[in-house]
């Protein structure tokens, strides 16, 4: 799946499409990544103030990659 992150929110629709792609619930998908299924529901809606290591580890739990890609050297 690739998926172009523009903006803040579509870290969380990206997580949400993934999570429904895979047939779990929010409170599945919270359990396996260690976050409250409340914090999760809020990060797929585009809440502000989530912490990226939770991002990370719902990502993860989602078997989701970030790759970065750039026309020169960093």
């Amino acid at each position: 799946m690739r998926f172009n992150l523009e903006r803040s929110t579509d870290f969380g629709t990206l997580a949400a499409a993934r999570r429904e792609a895979l047939g779990l619930t929010q409170a599945q998908l919270a359990a396996q990544a260690g976050v409250t299924r409340d914090w999760l529901a809020r990060f797929e809606t585009g809440a502000p103030n989530v912490t990226l290591s939770r991002v990370m580890r719902v990502y993860r739990a989602l078997e989701l990659e970030i790759l970065a890609q750039g026309d020169g050297p960093i």
